[in-house]
This record gives structure tokens, C-alpha cells and sequence, in this order.
């Protein structure tokens, strides 16, 4: 750009020469206020060109962040410039790109400094999809009133910005049971992230509102709830990332986090025990543990992407052959359900495992074949939910602010 502005000034003092010779060789007051015109707006632009914007800096806020697609991010730039002429107009652009896919994000602010040289840009981001962003660099363009000739000044990024996986706010139920040897109530795998809880006898002198009914319903006298404590529940979310279970199906993917994140989420409400394992080209292996609201797997989801090379049901072999309580719970989340996978989920249940299974069917119905999967499974001792949602279309909004300028 700084080329084709000098080309084009070379250009319109040559204009200026041109006219100056005019009125030389023919005379004339009108030739020589063309000369005179364009020579000084020649030179106007040259100074422009010389003495705008000689160095610059900018400092910027909001790095280093995590947020949700719902969150919004206010990123702060304070630019200090230094310019021997008062720069009539400047052009602000921020660039972050995410990481995945190299997906390039611009966001424009046009300001009037003056002779200020020091300024401030705010801009607003939100509705961003899961992944990690970095900031590749800011740039500032100045230049005349007429569009001759513009300067840039092209400054580094650095830092970025993680957008962690939008979960559905929902629990499994029944997983493990309760102090009192039942299961949670609900027959669904899912409900709202509500404290978790057990039921005792009654006692005298507990509040009539602790009293569980469905459960003093089906026994001879009244049940009082209580609250489990957080090392009694454990469970094992175990989420399908190899490619071909998501070829020519990137929505499903998706989904399938988005599920994975909501039982994290509320395990981190209620203080359960929540692993997380993974079969896709980043593998992961978390083992329950109390997580703090769900962070530290997400921040593993947020960057996941598919093409391991263990396959899904390699991976719920693994976790039954490993170690551990007959009480830690596996949930796990695929969008298919092949012979290989069907046998290693009805050996888990066979090994004194509670498995849960979402079965992702996308925006389609559930075909014979996927309903007959179902009843297998489910007389093996499985819980088998399949999940139809239809695709989550996002708007991604940037908007930017300026401050003394």
C-alpha cells in the first residue's frame, strides 16, 4: 500500500509539473492556480507521508481469558502514536484467528485523533464457537484528507483467548446411588443441575420441606432427603472423537461436546467426581476427580478435534480393564453404535458398571436398526437415550468503541 501511495503521489506531482510548464509556455491565471493547487496538495500529502505515524505501540487488554459463546469479551487497546502533523483520520484494525482452522476475525474502528497521540479502542466480541484464538497483530492506517496517500503501521499480537464449549445444563440420574441404596429419582439420564441427593428415615425435628414423598410413597413411613456426600459420586464421561464417526458431520461433533460439557458443568455444581476420556487426535484421559466447575476438561473440549487412532470402543475397553470402583458410573457419548461398540458397552454393564449412553442421532429420527441397538443394549443393562437436536446456528457480534479521539 505504502508502493501504490507513492506511485500515485509520483503521479499527481508530475500533474503538477504538467501545469506548472502550461502556464509557462502558454500564460494564464487559470493554469497557474491548477499548478499552484496541485503542487500544494502535492506537498501536503508528502508530509503526510513523511511525518505520520512515525512510530507506534499499542497495549492491549483481554488476553489470556476463557469466556463461554454467551460471555462477552472487552478487548482494550491503548495505541500511542507520534506524528509531527495532526493526523486527520486513522483506521484501527484488530485481527485474532482461530487456532483450528485459521479462521481470520477483523474487527474496524475509524477515528480523528488530532494532535492527540494517544487514544483508546474498545470492542466488544461474543458468539464466538469453542477453540482457542490468538491475535496475529493490530494495524494502523493513516492518511490525507483526499485519499493520495496512506501510511500503515503494521504492529505484532501477541496473547489470545479461549472460548470454552457451550454444555447443556443437564445431569445424568441414577449414577451412583444414593445413601439410602436407592437410586435418584427420574427415569431420564438427564435434568436440571439440582443439588444430588439421598434419602434416610425420618427423624423427628427435620423440616417438613426435606421430605422426599416419591420415596415415602413406595415405603411404610416417612423419608427425609439428604445430601450425598461429593466422594460417593463418581462417573466417567466417555465422548467419541474418532473422525469417521463424524465424516461429512461436523454439527454432530459439536453435539456431542455440547453434551460432554453439560455433564461436566454440573458435576462441578453438585462437586461430583467427573473423568473425562477421549479417543480424538488430541487423546485425553482425565480421571475423576473434583473438578472445578467443569474448567479443566473444558478447556481440554474447547480445543478438541477428531482423527485418533484408537477406536471408540478400544477406548471403553480401556476403561473397563483399568482399575476402579463398581460404582464409578460411565456415560458415554457417540453418534454410532457399531457391533464393536455395542459389545464393549454390554461388557461394562456385565462388569457391575452403571453405563448411560446418548446415542447422537442429529436432526433425523431413530431408524429400525438404531431402535433395535436400543433394546439390546437396554436388556444388557444399559441406559440407552438418543438424542435428535437440530443444528445450532451461531452469530458471531464485534463491536467497536473509541475514546479520546
Amino acid at each position: 500500500m505504502m508502493i501504490r501511495s507513492l506511485y500515485r503521489l509520483a503521479f499527481f506531482l508530475l500533474l503538477a509539473a504538467g501545469a506548472a510548464a502550461l502556464a509557462a509556455l502558454r500564460g494564464g491565471q487559470a493554469a497557474w492556480f491548477l499548478a499552484w493547487l496541485l503542487t500544494g496538495a502535492g506537498a501536503v500529502s508528502l508530509s503526510v507521508f513523511l511525518f505520520s505515524l512515525m512510530k507506534a505501540e499499542v497495549v492491549r487488554s483481554g488476553d489470556n481469558q476463557t469466556l463461554f459463546p454467551r460471555d462477552e469479551l472487552t478487548v482494550e487497546l491503548k495505541i500511542r502514536h507520534m506524528s509531527l502533523l495532526p493526523v486527520l483520520w486513522m483506521s484501527v484494525a484488530d485481527r485474532f484467528v482461530r487456532e483450528a482452522d485459521g479462521q481470520l476475525y477483523t474487527v474496524r474502528k475509524r477515528v480523528y485523533p488530532g494532535w492527540r497521540g494517544r487514544f483508546t479502542v474498545r470492542y466488544r466480541i461474543s458468539g464466538l464457537e469453542r477453540g482457542s484464538y490468538r491475535y496475529t497483530g493490530t494495524e494502523l492506517l493513516a492518511g490525507d484528507c483526499w485519499g493520495l496517500v496512506q501510511k500503515r503501521r503494521l504492529l505484532p499480537g501477541s496473547g489470545g483467548f479461549t472460548v470454552l464449549p457451550e454444555g447443556r445444563a443437564v445431569l445424568p440420574v441414577g449414577l451412583p446411588k444414593g445413601a439410602g441404596g436407592d437410586e435418584t429419582e427420574g427415569a431420564s439420564p438427564f435434568r436440571p443441575s439440582i443439588p444430588g441427593h439421598g434419602v434416610r428415615p425420618y427423624e423427628n425435628g427435620d423440616p417438613l420441606h426435606r421430605v422426599h414423598w416419591k420415596s415415602t410413597a413406595r415405603r411404610d413411613g416417612l423419608m427425609t432427603r439428604v445430601d450425598e456426600p461429593a466422594l460417593e459420586r463418581r462417573f466417567q464421561v466417555m465422548l467419541d472423537g474418532s473422525a469417521s464417526a463424524y465424516q461429512g458431520r461436523p454439527e454432530l461433533f459439536e453435539q456431542a461436546i455440547r453434551w460432554a460439557a453439560g455433564i461436566l458443568q454440573a458435576a462441578g455444581d453438585i462437586r461430583a467426581m467427573a473423568g473425562l476420556a477421549c479417543n480424538g487426535k488430541q487423546p485425553i484421559r482425565l480421571p475423576p476427580h473434583l473438578p472445578d466447575n467443569g474448567l479443566p476438561a473444558l478447556r481440554l473440549l474447547a480445543v478438541l478435534e477428531t482423527g485418533g487412532e484408537q477406536s471408540f470402543a478400544e477406548l471403553l475397553m480401556d476403561c473397563g480393564s483399568r482399575p476402579g470402583g463398581r460404582d464409578d458410573a460411565v456415560v458415554a457419548v457417540t453418534p454410532v453404535i457399531d457391533f464393536a461398540v455395542e459389545r464393549a458397552l454390554a461388557q461394562l454393564c456385565q462388569g457391575g458398571r452403571q453405563v448411560f449412553v446418548y446415542h447422537l442421532l442429529g436432526a433425523r429420527l431413530a431408524g429400525e436398526r438404531e431402535l433395535e441397538q436400543k433394546r439390546r443394549l437396554e436388556s444388557a443393562g444399559c441406559r440407552v437415550h438418543q438424542i435428535r437436536e437440530a443444528r445450532i446456528e451461531r452469530t458471531v457480534r464485534l463491536h467497536a468503541e473509541s475514546e479520546g479521539a
